[in-house]
């Protein structure tokens, strides 16, 4: 009787984490079939990208935060 209980138990989380897949699945792909519509100007965009990559990078290297 304790293994029914365990296959049932089983079972039912197996389709409760398909079932939460599924919808990450479909919530992802809805937001990603829209357009974009990032105002933000492809210059500025840039700018702070290689912002980011040097505050990583002296992260990284002890050059800021590091004592």
């Amino acid at each position: 009787m304790v293994r029914l209980i365990l296959v049932v138990a089983f079972v039912a989380v197996v389709a409760i984490a398909i079932i939460a897949v599924l919808g990450t699945m479909m919530a992802v792909t809805a937001t990603s079939a829209g357009k974009d519509t990032d105002d933000m100007p492809a210059k500025f965009r840039r700018i702070t990208y290689v912002l980011l990559v040097v505050l990583m990078f002296g992260v990284a290297s002890g050059w800021l935060g590091g004592t």
